[in-house]
């Protein structure tokens, strides 16, 4: 095998290596990583820094040769990919999402994504089928105790304001219930979002919800009426209203009247994060 062709593949691969590190950190430096994981799983994206910037300086330090000293007596055989467009093809793989990557802003979901991804209504029907643990090492749900005692909390309150730390918990509890709100005063803030089935005056003020990766968002949202006609999709808004009972499809849902929307812009963290309940 060529020695001139395995070391531009050795140090190719340490570019590669090199570059992902390099875009990594970048999306850290600037806060980019909000857009796709949970808090709690950045501590992973830190160690991969660290890892593929090791891997990518043992490239340039080690010469080629010394990863193969040690088998001139192997049977099996360390194959490269062919000269020419089969090489170029290789290496596109790996550089064109990294190259894509630093072009190109990163993108908050919006009512696009939304139309294929689920409404989350109740979390407490969900998490009927939950283990005592949680559905993974990331996640820090609330016990049924805490959300029992948020709901009271929640009725007690002369106003309601859905922020973002509660704010799937919120959500999920007006659905699970919607009557006992009735009447109460809300706040909540979101983008415009107009599905397939809603009517004209109304949008759901809605938000992503992440519980690992954007990969597993879904959508959670209030049904809001009065003056949305001239509002875009995707724009930002702060909402404030009555909650009241309509029905959909059949089953009662909360709905925010007598709306007051202003438009503000995109918060610094879009997304809110869907941590879960842990049941006794």
């Amino acid at each position: 095998m060529d020695d001139q062709r395995i070391g531009f593949h050795h140090y190719l691969r340490g570019i590669v290596l090199g570059a992902m590190a390099l875009f990594l950190f970048r999306m850290t430096l600037y806060g980019d990583l909000k857009y796709y994981l949970a808090p709690k799983l950045m501590i992973y994206t830190h160690i991969s820094i660290v890892a593929l910037a090791l891997l990518s300086l043992v490239h340039f330090v080690l010469p080629p040769e010394h990863h193969h000293e040690s088998c001139d007596s192997c049977t099996h055989h360390h194959a490269l990919p062919k000269k020419g467009l089969p090489t170029l093809i290789f290496f596109s793989l790996f550089f064109l999402p990294i190259a894509t990557g630093f072009a190109f802003p990163h993108h908050t979901l919006g009512e696009d994504a939304a139309a294929n991804r689920t409404m989350n209504k109740n979390l407490a029907k969900q998490a009927q089928g939950a283990s005592s643990a949680p559905a993974g090492a990331q996640r820090t749900p609330i016990s049924q105790q805490q959300f029992d005692g948020l709901k009271k909390k929640l009725l007690r309150q002369r106003q309601i304001t859905v922020d973002d730390t509660y704010y799937t918990y919120i959500l999920n509890l007006l659905n699970q219930d919607p009557e006992i709100f009735k009447g109460k005063p809300l706040v909540l803030k979101g983008f415009v979002y107009r599905g397939k089935q809603t009517a004209p005056g109304e949008i759901m003020t809605a938000r992503f919800g992440i519980s690992c990766c954007i990969a597993d968002a879904s959508v959670y949202g209030l049904l809001t009426r009065g003056a949305v006609s001239e509002l875009k999709k995707d724009s930002w808004i702060r909402v404030s209203g009555i909650l009241d009972v309509t029905k959909h499809a059949g089953v009662p849902v909360p709905v925010l009247t007598r709306s007051k929307i202003q438009k503000i812009k995109e918060p610094r963290h879009p997304y809110v994060y869907d941590n879960g309940i842990l049941l006794d």
